[in-house]
């Protein structure tokens, strides 16, 4: 599959001598990758998020930049865009916000009625 993509010898669009040139390609630095419009944008998402009923942020600057310095240094991740997707799915995970809590204490509720429900009836 990946093969038949690559035509050697010509040139099409994107492509410079045969090599295709990734337009999402990873910064040299992380200091240059923290100067991205991208990355800025997604620390201040992410320094902008507070829990329900709460002042402060739920994230510090400081905290979420130093995940990003961390995922930036994973060899697997490639490109910015990666980093930023990988570092966007922690940071909802580590807030509560994909959902899952929510679905499973629903499911708490059910199992917990339905072991009350059993005991009264042995009882």
């Amino acid at each position: 599959m990946f093969f038949g993509a690559l035509k050697f010898g010509e040139k099409g669009p994107g492509e410079e001598g045969g090599e295709i040139v990734k337009s999402t390609a990873k910064s040299a630095s992380f200091e240059s990758f923290l100067k991205t419009p991208e990355a800025k944008s997604f620390v201040k998402k992410w320094t902008g998020k507070k829990k329900k009923g709460e002042k402060a942020p739920m994230y510090t600057k400081r905290g979420i930049t130093a995940l990003l310095r961390n995922l930036f240094q994973i060899p697997g991740l490639g490109s910015d865009k990666k980093v930023l997707v990988e570092g966007d799915e922690l940071l909802s995970l580590l807030g509560g916000m994909d959902g899952l809590q929510g679905f499973l204490a629903g499911w708490k509720a059910k199992s917990e009625g339905i072991i009350k429900g059993i005991k009264s009836i042995f009882k």
